[in-house]
């Protein structure tokens, strides 16, 4: 009787002393992912959207036109290199285009490059009232306080983005000296008007911002965060998915960085993603 206690007494303290190694492990864990958040700190948001396109342009030998988005739709004609045609729209992998007897036919991106017309004139951004529309008062020329040389902080968070973008076989982001100033005027916009948004109240969307500064893409993204210094602004964006996912996209050919000193978190930080017309 005795050693049948005995037992029972040392298996209800192994579980004891089991039960306070796994709460102490997730406390350590918790302290930890806290600690590290902290150590980051700061805010990020991204946001991604296609851009006006008119035109495709066929860089494959050939391709099959199809009545669905699906290589298994039927063909309704070939098309060969070079040949362009009018988009009506984009559904997912595929462009949705207009053929000469007025009938829609599908082509994958794979096939084609996107067109964007020059001719577009860029949309104004809605005024702070939301009432007439008016061209914004940031700069579009270099000036004392916003000029198109990269700082240091700048090329640093340049340098940092095509690393990444190597390490997973992507070609690296050319800096846009013109998208550049527009982050930079973004990235002081929030700092002045005390928010943290992708919409800002004097210049609209990131989209209708980048076409009032007479930018065309064929798809375009932005990061902001709000953070310390580059590095950890940088661990930030990579750790989520949607910042991540703009920082490493193939399709996109050219950045602009906007970094400011301000604001609750020390610096505000612009990333300005661009596809640029062929």
């Amino acid at each position: 009787m005795k050693k049948r206690l005995l037992v029972l007494a040392l298996v209800i303290l192994s579980i004891f002393s089991i039960a306070c190694t796994r709460n102490q492990t997730a406390r350590r864990q918790n302290q930890n992912r806290t600690a590290q958040k902290q150590a980051i700190g700061g805010v990020e948001s991204s946001v991604f959207q296609l851009g006006d396109i008119d035109k495709i342009k066929i860089t494959s030998d050939v391709s099959n036109i199809r009545t669905g988005v699906s290589p298994d739709s039927p063909v309704l004609q070939t098309t060969n290199k070079n040949n362009t045609h009018d988009v009506l729209s984009k559904v997912g992998d595929w462009y949705a285009v207009k053929l000469p007897d007025n009938k829609i036919g599908f082509v994958p991106s794979g096939d084609c490059k996107a067109i964007v017309s020059d001719d577009k004139k860029p949309a104004m951004p809605p005024s702070a009232a939301g009432t007439t529309p008016q061209a914004p008062n940031a700069p579009k020329t270099p000036s004392a306080n916003n000029t198109y040389a990269a700082t240091s902080e700048e090329q640093q968070m340049l340098k940092l983005i095509n690393e990444a973008r190597a390490q997973n076989n992507v070609q690296p982001l050319k800096l846009d000296t013109e998208v550049s100033n527009c982050a930079r005027v973004k990235a002081q916009d929030m700092i002045d008007n005390n928010y943290f948004s992708h919409n800002s109240p004097k210049y609209g969307s990131p989209f209708d911002m980048m076409k009032s500064f007479g930018i065309n893409y064929v798809a375009a993204g932005e990061n902001i965060a709000g953070n310390q210094n580059v590095a950890n602004a940088h661990n930030s964006l990579m750790n989520s998915p949607g910042h991540r996912r703009n920082i490493l996209n193939p399709d996109f050919t050219h950045i602009g960085l906007g970094i400011k000193k301000g604001g609750p978190y020390g610096n505000m930080f612009c990333q300005m993603f661009i596809s640029k017309p062929q």
